[in-house]
């Protein structure tokens, strides 16, 4: 007997183009919808309109394969800017993952390219993912103070994933940055400059008068200031740790020499019964 296997489908929702796998309907029809919503992005008061190609797969077997293996396994979306495509893989956190891609593409339209580290730091931003934030505070290599230079952390975005999901958070940190330099426009300024620049260093200099340089160095400074505490936090764990193993120490042969007192004292004493 010859089965025949069923090929994905397709549905419209305004502009967005969903392709999806049979049994997957609803959760495809769900993120057409939103991602044809659009809603708000930081910096960009009109965001641009454009059509979408939105690739809804059902496992991480069909996401492999339509992305031919090019995204890191702890990963279940990705965007081609390219083509405005998305591909998302169903799962339980797709609307903020649908999210992040849909600003990698809002953003490529709106002001060009951009480098790495600010494109994945924006899209964390308009995701509202502030859980990446929270991986700073373990995050060992800061706490020592060596945070990575800008250019360091675009190769950190793509390594392995205890690597990438601090570098994440990083990246975060320095768009958010650049939001509070910009003061009650936040990154509007920024933004506008790099659609005409289309050059990141001179729309900085444009926007904030500061190199990019310039501006690695003070972030460098917030990193420090912002989480500077743990070098404080780190430096007296470390201090009652070795306190608790040298207590421990002398209490162990403390009751080792108890005990030798104790047979020593037990030898030669016959126990008497009624």
């Amino acid at each position: 007997m010859i089965l025949a296997l069923q090929g994905p489908e397709l549905i419209r929702v305004g502009r967005v183009a969903a392709v999806y796998w049979p049994g997957s309907e609803i959760p495809a029809a769900v993120l057409a919808e939103q991602a044809d919503a659009g809603g708000r992005w930081p910096g960009i008061p009109d965001p641009p309109r454009f059509p979408v190609r939105l690739v809804v797969t059902p496992d991480q077997r069909r996401f492999d394969s339509v992305t031919a293996g090019r995204v890191p396994g702890w990963g279940s979306g990705v965007a081609f800017p390219g083509t405005n495509t998305i591909v998302l893989m169903i799962g339980p956190d797709m609307t903020r993952v649908l999210r992040h891609e849909m600003a990698h593409l809002t953003l490529r339209t709106a002001v060009g390219r951009v480098p790495l580290w600010f494109d994945e730091g924006y899209a964390s931003r308009a995701a509202g993912e502030w859980d990446r934030l929270e991986a700073l505070r373990v995050n060992w290599a800061l706490v020592r103070g060596r945070a990575p230079s800008l250019g360091a952390l675009n190769r950190h975005l793509r390594a392995g994933a205890a690597s990438a999901q601090a570098s994440y958070g990083l990246a975060t940190t320095a768009v958010l940055l650049l939001e509070r330099l910009g003061g009650d426009r936040g990154l509007t300024p920024l933004l506008g400059s790099l659609a005409v620049t289309r050059d990141f260093d001179r729309a900085l200099r444009q926007t904030y008068g500061m190199s990019l340089d310039q501006f690695e160095g003070h972030w460098h400074r917030e990193l420090r200031t912002r989480y500077g505490w743990l070098l404080v936090v780190t430096s007296f764990s470390v201090f009652w740790s070795v306190v608790a193993g040298v207590v421990a120490t002398l209490w162990a042969r403390r009751r080792r020499r108890d005990r030798a007192r104790r047979e020593a004292l037990d030898d030669g004493w016959t126990i008497l019964g009624d």
